[in-house]
């Protein structure tokens, strides 16, 4: 029985995760040269802000106000609020913003008659026709760096770039050891991020602050059956030849959701979108470069969190039945003493996951492919999360971060 454990779990952990650490320690390396950008424009180009909103009237206001402290030439910048249906105050605050400020770029609304997430929403904007170059989506609960909009306008200097999104940094959160699991959850994967980004494409963007080349996703759709549209978007460009490229210096400010509950359903949230995105999309459809990266990530969404699930249930069972028999005979094969310690140490890290940056790292893996695992069996089980309710507690740590 011990063999068959120690067989299964070893098995399962290698052929599970190999391809992607091998793959996140090629973009690790990648990380460490990122792409330059190109020096400002002689002439800045349109941009078109989109601003997706659904019952946002608590930090609506505070992100008006942020994206008026953008400093770029308001006769080539326009704000698009598309509204979907809200039942609170937004609008009335979206308008009483409008009679107050100073700013002098163009704003107009969009008002749609239903509640279909956000996915619904990007495809009611696409619809429209702009006349910019540049359409950038931002979330209401997110705030800009200085002169985001301005690095993000460099960036299309270079004819290669489609895509540019943001990356996050965590604000207003009181809780230490929650702040600290989220920063090296997102740090994991930060430089896997920036070195596909160098090496070719990156298929994961950062919907808080995303940016696209207009021409390359003008009249196309995507699919509202299911979120992560920042990263369907990204495809689609990468489909029409553009770059899709993460930059770590262009930074958006959110506060973590208050409390581990809520941030795990944001989570689980994020991964249904991602889950179902490796799943409805093939990487023979794109150049043979970025299908290397599309297989990599697609494994790690699909198959990577059942291997160390099923991986880890045999450690469990391992160390329970190692450990039985040592308190019944004092003997036991060196393998599995050797297996036990090194499953007892796996745990002693995960244990102690805040006291050690390693420990950390394991953790917030853990968790991720716990994560992922969950969902990817809602999406066998046809669960829909393209809805979700705010976090009020974070959103009012936005509107208390100092201007």
């Amino acid at each position: 029985m011990l063999d068959i454990l120690a067989f299964i779990q070893t098995s399962l952990a290698v052929i599970g995760v190999s391809p992607f650490f091998l793959h996140w320690y090629k973009m690790k390396q990648l990380s460490k040269e990122p792409l330059a950008i190109p020096p400002e424009p002689e002439i800045w180009p349109l941009l078109t802000v989109v601003l997706p909103v659904w019952n946002e009237e608590i930090v609506l206001k505070r992100k008006l106000e942020d994206l008026e402290k953008q400093h770029y030439p308001s006769n080539n910048f326009e704000l698009v609020v598309i509204d979907s249906n809200s039942s609170d105050s937004t609008l009335v605050v979206l308008d009483d913003w409008k009679l107050s400020r100073q700013s002098k770029f163009k704003v107009s609304t969009i008002n749609m008659d239903q509640h279909l997430g956000k996915s619904a929403a990007i495809n009611r904007v696409l619809k429209e026709n702009f006349t910019s170059d540049i359409l950038i989506i931002t979330d209401a609960d997110a705030l800009l760096g200085p002169d985001s909009l301005k690095r993000i306008a460099r960036w299309f200097s270079d004819e290669r770039i489609g895509a540019v999104c943001g990356s996050q940094e965590i604000i207003g959160n009181d809780s230490e050891e929650h702040k600290l699991n989220e920063i090296a959850y997102r740090s994991f994967y930060h430089e896997l991020r920036i070195g596909e980004s160098s090496f070719s494409s990156t298929p994961i963007f950062e919907g808080s602050l995303a940016a696209f080349r207009y021409s390359l996703i003008a009249g196309k759709q995507i699919d509202s059956t299911y979120n992560a549209d920042d990263s369907q978007l990204s495809l689609l460009v990468h489909g029409a030849g553009g770059k899709s490229i993460m930059d770590g210096e262009l930074r958006f400010f959110e506060s973590l959701p208050s409390s581990r509950k809520t941030a795990n359903i944001r989570r689980l949230r994020r991964a249904s979108g991602l889950v179902h995105l490796f799943s409805r999309n093939s990487a023979n459809n794109y150049d043979s470069t970025f299908s290397k990266i599309f297989r990599k990530e697609a494994w790690a969404h699909l198959f990577m969190p059942f291997f160390v699930i099923f991986s880890i249930i045999s450690m469990i069972g391992h160390i329970i039945f190692s450990t039985f028999i040592l308190l019944q005979t004092s003997t036991l094969a060196n393998l599995h003493i050797s297996l036990l310690l090194i499953d007892s140490l796996f745990l002693l890290l995960f244990l102690m996951g805040n006291k050690l940056r390693f420990g950390r790292i394991l953790r917030s893996f853990l968790v991720a492919q716990w994560t992922l695992f969950l969902a990817n069996i809602e999406m066998l089980q046809g669960k829909d999360r393209r809805y979700w309710k705010q976090d009020i507690e974070s959103r009012n740590s936005i509107i208390r971060e100092p201007n």
